[in-house]
């Protein structure tokens, strides 16, 4: 493991404690110490459900796919803190940095530390006369197809 990357966060225990620890994780790396990518400060859903910015439950939960509901997800939680050290080491070797046109037209920025199986999606949005990079999702890549989709994006990637 690259040594900036942090220890996996604690997810058991009871659920109020588990979800104030990770918050307050979350607005160290994210409300405390605002980041940037190449200059360009990151952003998120700064949204408030159910007293947490929407940013905070997108990193930790995933959507079900048979019920549509975003379900509190362990893998995704106990690596809260690996999406703001992704960020800040973006140029690390470890990370596989690139940019992918969706099928939307939109350009989105993945950072995937493959060997660990952790991917942070940014996209570029231009506010104001001045570029952000909007944080899209953060989570632990689970299963062979979504790293075959991570790989095929990767080669078909925007070049510079």
């Amino acid at each position: 493991m690259p040594a900036w990357l942090p220890e996996f966060c604690e997810t058991n225990g009871e659920w109020d404690e588990v979800v104030s620890a990770l918050y307050r994780l979350f607005c160290r790396d994210f409300v405390e110490s605002p980041l940037n990518l190449e200059g360009d400060p990151i952003w998120r859903d700064r949204r408030i459900t159910e007293k947490y910015e929407e940013a905070f439950w997108h990193l930790i939960t995933r959507t079900d796919d048979r019920t549509g509901e975003r379900l509190f997800d362990p893998r995704r939680a106990e690596r809260l803190s690996w999406c703001a050290a992704i960020i800040r080491n973006s140029t690390d070797p470890a990370v596989k940095q690139w940019q992918y046109r969706e099928g939307t037209g939109k350009i989105r920025r993945y950072l995937w530390l493959e060997a660990y199986d952790y991917v942070v999606v940014l996209e570029r949005r231009k506010i104001g006369g001045n570029f952000v990079n909007f944080l899209i999702s953060a989570h632990h890549v689970d299963g062979e197809s979504r790293r075959r989709s991570l790989k095929r994006k990767y080669e078909k990637r925007e070049q510079p």
